[in-house]
């Protein structure tokens, strides 16, 4: 927290050049945009993983204990799935969102730290901008990362789901368990991704932002 609060320290140093420049809010106006779009984000990512424990919930429900209806406990699973596909996609929306955001702001950073004639200052606004955007290129790659380890497990459970959705029998039930037991195993891994990146996605939210927070 102390590290935070050293990090918005320097943010007087940013509208200091947006002032000197003549250009007095587009800098950290960018910067809480991009900061209110990681924070969408994060929430955004943190939701997912409560969706693979419901998601996994209701399909080991239908696998291990089926009811006397398998349709009633299939559409849980069905309806868990879909979700967890729509708040995927709104993830990649934000996330794409994000870099654009992200880029913008760090030209405009460019731009108006070119303008400062205090060598000084000038020399502070770009160390700065340098730690915040090696900051926000290390979450982007951590999302390309977990990103890359979540579509081919969201393209597993397609899978079940269409499967399923051809043989709901007993039968069916009994062939796909295998699958079911390794897409169990597997969401440990993927869901301490998931859970890293929403709070890095938290943390370089709060840092672009120009919201203070205490301890």
């Amino acid at each position: 927290m102390k590290k935070n609060k050293l990090i918005l320290g320097f943010f007087p140093l940013a509208l200091a050049a947006g002032l000197i420049s003549g250009c007095a809010t587009t800098g950290y106006e960018k910067g809480n945009s991009t900061a209110n779009t990681l924070s969408a984000s994060s929430h955004m990512v943190a939701k997912a993983n409560v969706l693979i424990d419901e998601t996994l919930a209701n399909l080991n429900d239908l696998v291990s204990h089926p009811g006397p209806d398998l349709h009633k406990q299939f559409n849980a699973f069905n309806n868990s799935v879909n979700e967890l596909g729509m708040t995927s996609r709104d993830v990649t929306v934000k996330s794409d969102r994000m870099k654009l955001q992200g880029a913008a702001y760090f030209k405009n950073w460019d731009d108006e730290a070119a303008m400062i004639k205090n060598e000084d200052i000038r020399k502070r606004s770009v160390a700065r901008k340098n730690e915040v955007s090696a900051q926000f290129d290390r979450i982007t790659k951590l999302y390309e990362e977990t990103k890359a380890a979540f579509d081919p497990y969201m393209s597993d459970l397609r899978d079940v789901q269409k499967y399923l959705s051809l043989d709901l029998t007993s039968g069916g039930l009994l062939s796909i368990k295998d699958a079911v037991t390794k897409a169990t195993e597997h969401a440990a891994p993927l869901k301490e991704a998931i859970g890293k990146l929403s709070g890095e996605f938290k943390d370089l939210g709060f840092t672009m932002s120009t919201k203070t927070w205490t301890e």
